[in-house]
């Protein structure tokens, strides 16, 4: 029964710790859900060209869609991620974010290293801090 007087002096520990020092505790975890933080990574890791940081930032059966077009997903998915985003070393120039909940439209200027320049508008949809869908809305 040791664990009692232990479980107990924990409990008191968290009572008496100032609340700004709980939530510094829990923001790093916080943050790494958060759509909007996730996307920002993305973007991020698409300008350093950090393939396994791209790769990581997407869920299992992540899809991908043209406009209004049918979605790639799975292993399409990710055969047009290296192809299209990682191999063409694609970036967006001053994105610009706007984040609602789970959604995160990303606006700014898409390029590649194949000289392809378009006026970028993404949706981005975030689920348990892993991106699931990325619609091209140009």
């Amino acid at each position: 029964m040791k664990l009692l007087p232990t479980l107990a002096a924990l409990v008191i520990s968290l009572l008496l710790c100032p609340a700004g020092l709980r939530a510094q505790a829990a923001a790093p975890a916080l943050q790494a859900t958060d759509a909007g933080s996730v996307v920002r990574s993305l973007v991020d890791a698409m300008q350093a060209n950090d393939a396994a940081r791209i790769r990581a930032l997407f869920a299992p059966d992540a899809s991908q869609a043209y406009g209004n077009g049918r979605p790639k997903s799975g292993p399409a998915f990710f055969a047009w991620l290296e192809s299209d985003i990682i191999e063409r070393k694609g970036q967006v120039d001053d994105a610009q974010f706007a984040v609602d909940g789970n959604e995160v439209i990303v606006t700014g200027q898409f390029r590649n290293n194949r000289g392809y320049r378009a006026a970028a508008n993404f949706r981005i949809v975030v689920d348990d801090g892993r991106i699931l869908s990325w619609q091209m809305r140009y």
